[in-house]
Order: C-alpha cells, then sequence, then structure tokens
C-alpha cells in the first residue's frame, strides 16, 4: 500500500493544477505561432470566455461587445480559440468556415455540457443526431406546415389582445414575459390541444421556463462546484451527493413538470378519437418505432416550449427596445400598419406578410440583437480540416454570428440602427443566418416570424413603447437579451 505524505499531496495537487492552466495555453501558444494574426487568442485559466464576457458588461453594459468590435478592431481574424477547463473552443467568424462546419454536420455532435441536459434536452430536437433527429424531424415538420401556421394565426392574434388588455399604462411591465405567454400557449395548444393549470403561483409555461433557464445558470451562479463536478464526473448525469439543495428543489420542480407533461400523455393514449396535434403524432411515432418512449415527447414538447419562447420572446423584447429608442420607426410602421392592415381585425393569413418595412425592422432587431448569437458546440467527431485549420477529434468548434453582422464589409455603418438597408441588401444567406441554415435550420423560424408580426402590429396599433432606463445591459440568460426584465412602458393611443 502507498502513502503520501501531507507535502507528496499538495506537490500533487498543485501539479495537477498547473497542468490544466499550462496544457491550452501551450497548445493555444502553438497553434498562435501556425496561424498567426488569423487567430485570436483568448485564454484566461480554466474560465475561459466568462472572463471577456464580465469584462464586456461592466465596460460597455454588454456582454458580447468583444463579438460586435472583433471584425471592426482585428479585421484579419478568422477564428478565435479560448478554453476551459474541459479543453478548447474554436469559434469561427468568417462565412467561408461557418459555411463549411454548417453544410458538414456530419462530422461534428451536439455538445452535452448543458447541466442536467440528460433530464430536459438531449432528447430534443436540437440535440439529437443521425437517425433518431431525421425521425424527430419528419414528425414534427408535420406541425410546422404551411396550412398549420395559417390556422394558428386566430389563436395569436386572440391571446395578443387578451394579454395586452392586462397591461397597466406607464407602469414598467416585463414585455419578455408578456409575449412569451403568449408564444408558450400557441405552441402548447397547437401540439397539446389543451392549456396547463398554474405552477408556484406562475402559468405553467412560465414556470417552465424559469426552472429550466435557473438550472442552466447554474453554471454561472455556482462556478467553482459545476466546474470541479463536471471535471471529476464527466458531462452527463452527477452522483446524488454532489448535488446542491438548490439544484435538488429545481429538479424536483422540472420533475413536477415532467409528471404533468406524462399524466397528458396517458390521457391522450387512451382517448378514442385523439386530436390531429403534434402529440398524437408523436404517440403514433412512438408505437411503430420501439426505440422511442414517453420521455422523447416530453423532452421534444420540453425542446420546442424553451427554444421556442425564450427565442421568439426575447427578440420581440429587442424590438420594443428598438422601437423605443428609435421613436421615428414607431411613427413610420404605424403609418404602414394603417395602410396595410386598417385595423386588427383585418389582420390574416393571406397579408400578414404583405408589409416589406415590418419585415425590415425584424431583419434589423435580428441583426444588431439576435436572440442566438453562438450556437450551440458542437463536438468534432474526427480530425479534419476547416480551411486552413486543423480541428482535432473531441475538440469544440462553434461559430459566431455578430463578426459577421458587425462587419463593415457586410453592413455599412454596422452600428447604425437602419432597417432601410434591407431595401436594397442582398445577403449571402450564410452571413445573416438569425435561424441557421441547412438541413439543420431552425424547425419554427416561419412560426416565430409570424408570432412576431402578429405582435409587433398589434403593439404598435395600441401603444406607444418607451424605454423605463436609458441605460440598459445586455447580457445571457439563456439567450442574448437585456438583464432588466422590466424595461420598458406603455402608454395607449387614444383612438
Amino acid at each position: 500500500m502507498f502513502y503520501f505524505s501531507f507535502l507528496e499531496i499538495l506537490l500533487y495537487i498543485v501539479l495537477f493544477i498547473a497542468l490544466l492552466i499550462l496544457k491550452p495555453l501551450f497548445q493555444m501558444l502553438l497553434m498562435k505561432i501556425k496561424y498567426g494574426k488569423k487567430m485570436y487568442l483568448m485564454y484566461f485559466p480554466l474560465l475561459g470566455r466568462i472572463i471577456e464576457f464580465s469584462r464586456g458588461i461592466k465596460k460597455h453594459n454588454d456582454l458580447l461587445y468583444f463579438e460586435k468590435m472583433i471584425s471592426q478592431q482585428h479585421p484579419e481574424v478568422e477564428m478565435v480559440v479560448s478554453n476551459t477547463f474541459l479543453g478548447l473552443t474554436h469559434v469561427f467568424l468568417k462565412t467561408e468556415h461557418i459555411k463549411f462546419v454548417l453544410q458538414n454536420q456530419d462530422l461534428y455532435r451536439k455538445t452535452s455540457k448543458v447541466l442536467f441536459g440528460e433530464r430536459m434536452l438531449y432528447k430534443g430536437l436540437a440535440f439529437q443526431d443521425g437517425e433518431d433527429w431525421k425521425l424527430a424531424r419528419k414528425v414534427l415538420s408535420k406541425s410546422f406546415e404551411f396550412d398549420q401556421l395559417r390556422a394558428r394565426i386566430p389563436l395569436i392574434k386572440r391571446l395578443c389582445e387578451e394579454k395586452f388588455d392586462k397591461v397597466q399604462e406607464n407602469e414598467p411591465i416585463d414585455i419578455i414575459n408578456l409575449s412569451g405567454n403568449i408564444v408558450g400557449e400557441v405552441i402548447t395548444q397547437s401540439f397539446f390541444s389543451q392549456s396547463f393549470e398554474d405552477l408556484n403561483g406562475k402559468t405553467f409555461l412560465s414556470e417552465m421556463v424559469d426552472v429550466m433557464v435557473s438550472i442552466i445558470s447554474q453554471y454561472r451562479e455556482a462556478p467553482i462546484r459545476c466546474m470541479t463536478r463536471t471535471f471529476i464526473f464527466g458531462t452527463r448525469d452527477y452522483p446524488n451527493w454532489t448535488i446542491s439543495k438548490v439544484e435538488h428543489q429545481l429538479l424536483a420542480r422540472l420533475q413536477n413538470i415532467k409528471d404533468i407533461l406524462s399524466h397528458s400523455i396517458k390521457e391522450r393514449q387512451q382517448m378514442q378519437n385523439k386530436p390531429a396535434d403534434f402529440l398524437t403524432a408523436y404517440i403514433n411515432t412512438i408505437q411503430q418505432n420501439p426505440q422511442l418512449t414517453e420521455e422523447h415527447a416530453i423532452q421534444q414538447y420540453i425542446m420546442l416550449i424553451f427554444a421556442g419562447i425564450d427565442t421568439t420572446s426575447n427578440l420581440f423584447g429587442a424590438c420594443c427596445y428598438a422601437l423605443a429608442i428609435h421613436p421615428e420607426w414607431q411613427l413610420k410602421l404605424r403609418e404602414e400598419i394603417q395602410k396595410q392592415y386598417g385595423n386588427y381585425e383585418e389582420l390574416n393569413s393571406d397579408n400578414i406578410n404583405i408589409s416589406s418595412e415590418i419585415t425590415n425592422f425584424i431583419n434589423e432587431c435580428m441583426r444588431m440583437h439576435t436572440p442566438v448569437p453562438y450556437f450551440i458546440e458542437r463536438e468534432v467527431k474526427q480530425d479534419h480540416k476547416v480551411g486552413d485549420y486543423f480541428l482535432k477529434k473531441n475538440s469544440e468548434v462553434s461559430v459566431c454570428l455578430f463578426g459577421n453582422h458587425y462587419d463593415s464589409q457586410n453592413f455599412k455603418d454596422p452600428f447604425t440602427f437602419n432597417p432601410d438597408r434591407w431595401n436594397q441588401q442582398n445577403i449571402d444567406p450564410f452571413i445573416f443566418l438569425p435561424f441557421s441554415i441547412g438541413k439543420r435550420n431552425c424547425i419554427g423560424q416561419h412560426m416565430a416570424l409570424m408570432e412576431i408580426k402578429c405582435l409587433l402590429i398589434y403593439l404598435l396599433m395600441n401603444f406607444e413603447v418607451s424605454l423605463v432606463n436609458e441605460k440598459q445591459v445586455w447580457t445571457f440568460k439563456f439567450v442574448y437579451t437585456i438583464q432588466d426584465e422590466k424595461f420598458i412602458q406603455l402608454k395607449r393611443i387614444k383612438k
């Protein structure tokens, strides 16, 4: 049996930590020698980009200030390499590299670093691969066909009227939560043909999103615990004794949500005349494919709700922010809406896309404040090259959209909010891709844009929008968003 003195143990710990710190630095320096100015080295011991994110908020009120400025300050840079305690991450900025990554999806698998992701997301479409992904995409696609989308407009309009009718005039409101409840209810009614009762004093949907954001945020709230545990036990499930009291409480709330969804699925299975919705389609698919389970159906729904609510509602929040700081566009869009639609009752599936002004406005908001500026990180399956850059198996790769969105070669005066640029703009689809592109593009993009247009048209027909506080901080929760939840106020337009 081996015995170690205290000093020996301490020495081994120091050597182990030094290895964690020095190994990635050595790797990055070798890459810097090889690629020179085309590679931007972002090294911080163990924590990687977290330090740069924090610096952006402190100095510029914007967590992604670096990403927006890099094409201005370092136009020669094509790839940013950063480190965490798990290894190196390669972030591509240039169009040709982004195109390669997105057109060669089989070379990568989605990351498995989401905290407790196996309990809520990994069986969802965004994280599936291979045949599982193909089957899920085929089933879900039926719910996003054009006729299905058209049929949801009356529901969206009714929910807009109901939710905005409760708004307190000239009081700070959580516009992201308000729009999220509308979007979530549309998804739930469309895919489950029912609503769910409130939980913990919140709507079912608000509780679901709050639980998931709180779980994912544990990496930010308790980084040392999360990093240490992940390093020792990997990125999947963890021993129960390593889970904190806060995490136990969050997981209990998550299980309560899943139990309610499970009960709904069992009720549907026993129904004679099942409604033609997502749940029925998935139940039928499960019966025909033994590898699928009830858990797949639950996580597909959670994935759709989480991704659909957070991205769409935060994009609408960005639209409201843009309206508030550019009141001239409130007037311009309101005139356009009056000309094209007259009143809200006339808005329908035939004319919802008729206004190029509204489309341009939304595109400019997505260019400057897209909720998903970084795509989900991917793990490299096999050694290969992206352009001149060698990627080693098991390393990580991602793409950042803001490098292109704020590049003056792509968009003149990129820091100027100018929706009119989209009248003449002929953009390479791999430069502006807020919903990704190709076979793994966002399945709900047309639904999201339809919801945003319904929300915007109703808002501008009935309210003037203003900021509560001129100083706003842009940060991450699950997506890129404004930190202060109640950042705008509304004033009803007298008619």
